[in-house]
């Protein structure tokens, strides 16, 4: 899951079925142009990681949020956020 405020994020990784937390990480970011950029601040599971800054490419797309670039490790990835649905 993750959070999107103002200009803060924070994600957090578990198991959705046995709630095991995996880790955390978050940081300022910045939208423009088609591009989201986030500069890390914490993360929990490797703190080398702190003062990288990570820049994709995104749209919506029928109120979906689609990104693409690389993870912090490298490695290509594509996402589709979408909003959480309240009951």
């Amino acid at each position: 899951m993750k959070i999107l405020s103002g200009t803060r994020f924070q994600w957090i990784a578990y198991n959705t079925e046995t709630k095991e937390f995996m880790g955390t990480g978050g940081g300022t970011y910045t939208t423009e142009n088609g591009k989201y950029v986030e500069n890390i601040g914490f993360f929990s599971r490797d703190d080398s990681r702190v003062g990288a800054s990570l820049s994709f490419d995104f749209e919506l797309k029928d109120g979906d949020w689609h990104h693409s670039g690389k993870s912090s490790k490298g490695n290509p990835i594509y996402e589709i956020w979408s909003k959480r649905k309240t009951e």
